[in-house]
């Protein structure tokens, strides 16, 4: 009976808890941040060392959620786990919606909420407002790298 409640515990936390503390966390990062994403310094070894965790985390997302697409055994999993972002969104979420994917897209969800949570603590966070000056970024570096 306790070992029960435990898992319901640990289902709420995971699936309605955790979802919404990642969104104010990252809303707390993306008004903290955003003045000081405008200044250049040098990293220290902490911030490099969690750069390279956002990078893995980022990493890991992409291929789950690649793997998730091109499993044809889970083809119905997208659209579940847009009605729970849905309810969430609404403030009413579902956890029956969740409960019914596949452990793959919930060890995805769980990645990826870990990436926005890790990505709140960087600088880079102002790229979930504006995506492209990432791109641009990316693009002048290797622009760069290929020139000298």
């Amino acid at each position: 009976m306790c070992e029960v409640r435990a898992m319901e515990m640990l289902q709420i936390f995971l699936w309605i808890v955790y979802p919404y503390s990642v969104v104010a966390i990252v809303a707390m990062g993306l008004v903290w941040q955003y003045d000081a994403s405008r200044e250049e310094g040098t990293r220290s070894k902490a911030g490099r060392l969690l750069l390279g965790v956002v990078k893995t985390l980022m990493a890991a997302s992409t291929a789950t959620g690649i793997a998730i697409v091109l499993s044809s055994s889970i083809a119905y999993e997208p659209v579940l786990l847009l009605r729970w972002l849905i309810s969430l969104a609404q403030l009413q979420p579902d956890m029956s919606l969740v409960m019914d994917v596949s452990i793959l897209s919930k060890v995805h969800f769980i990645i990826v909420f870990l990436f926005l949570l890790s990505l709140a603590f960087t600088k880079e966070i102002y790229y979930l407002l504006k995506p492209h000056l990432y791109l641009k970024k990316i693009f002048l570096k290797l622009h760069f790298e290929r020139r000298g």
